[in-house]
């Protein structure tokens, strides 16, 4: 019994000492970027036991026919946010230099809300030139990845942070 509640013990320090972001609340991850005009429509079932909520895209600059733009969006249990990402769409690659800057900068806010550190030069660098990296912040995992459509006439530039 002692060895029972021993372990019992044990499993409960160890749990928060696991956790890699600040915070795990949905309704405080999903609002983490809103004074970056990347407000959720809040944290809903999306199927089965998989939950989320996720920001409109919000445009940047213009484009013919589609400007590029970027969303927010957090995934996780019914009562846990454990992964956050960005995705940004280049539908004009002419203005991807400020397509980028934008996913920077919200990449930046987000960080340290997320992990308390900030963002790492390598995901920082990744993410101004369009390439793909990993680091950590902390013992986040962060992701820079890009993704170049079939068409040729565009790409998308996502970075997760992994809980």
């Amino acid at each position: 019994m002692r060895f029972i509640f021993a372990a019992f013990l044990l499993a409960g320090a160890a749990g928060p000492a696991n956790a890699t972001f600040l915070s795990t609340d949905p309704s405080t991850v999903c609002s983490y970027l809103t004074n970056s005009g990347l407000a959720t429509r809040g944290w809903k079932n999306q199927y089965d036991n998989e939950f989320g909520c996720s920001s409109p895209y919000k445009d940047i600059g213009t484009g013919a026919p589609l400007a590029n733009n970027l969303a927010f969006y957090v995934e996780g249990g019914p009562s846990e946010a454990k992964l956050v990402k960005l995705v940004l769409n280049i539908n004009n690659k002419a203005l991807a230099a400020s397509a980028y800057a934008e996913l920077l900068k919200a990449a930046q806010a987000l960080s340290p809300k997320l992990t308390g550190k900030k963002l790492p030069s390598e995901i920082s660098s990744a993410i101004t030139n369009g390439k793909k990296a990993s680091a950590n912040a902390g013992v986040t995992q962060i992701e820079v990845m890009r993704i170049d459509w079939p068409t040729g006439k565009g790409h998308e530039v996502k970075v997760f942070f992994q809980e």
